[in-house]
């Protein structure tokens, strides 16, 4: 199974509502549930590019990290808000203060992933099958993120979405 990773940029005064809106409010006898959440969402801010190959990659990558570099980017981002986004929508959320993205995109420019150096990591977690592709979509998880990263501004707030 496939997932797909997102990344929204919002002014961080938009975060409260886009917490608020992300549990659908129950329906009724004589109501549907409502989902307000992708609407709030939308006009809160802009989608950046959808990550071209599987979301599940960004977690091999922050395995990767952890294992080669020390850290995980995970680690950068609001812990509150970000489980808040999670258990209200049932995937993966990641809520990146422009501060916290800004030290996260420093620690992530020591972060060469060199082909070799992934493709062994993923051999010594998964095993050798299709290690090679994975590796591909481990590099571009790294380089989408930086690329996300550089596109938060002061007083702005990054989303990443992975489900």
């Amino acid at each position: 199974m496939s997932a797909i990773a997102s990344f929204y940029v919002v002014p961080g005064d938009r975060l409260t509502d886009i917490v608020a809106a992300a549990t659908p409010a129950p329906g009724g006898w004589f109501r549907p549930a409502r989902d307000n959440f992708p609407g709030v969402l939308r006009s809160s801010g802009r989608e950046l590019e959808t990550f071209a190959w599987s979301g599940w990659a960004f977690a091999t990558f922050d395995l990767y990290l952890e294992s080669r570099h020390g850290f995980m980017y995970v680690d950068f981002g609001d812990a509150v808000a970000s489980r808040q986004l999670s258990q209200a929508r049932g995937s993966d959320w990641l809520v990146l203060p422009a501060e916290s993205a800004v030290r996260l995109l420093a620690a992530l420019d020591g972060v060469e992933g060199e082909a070799s150096d992934v493709t062994a990591f993923i051999v010594s977690e998964h095993g050798p099958d299709e290690a090679a592709q994975e590796a591909l979509a481990v590099q571009a998880a790294l380089t989408t993120l930086k690329g996300w990263l550089a596109e938060l501004s002061p007083g702005s707030i990054g989303l990443l979405s992975i489900g």
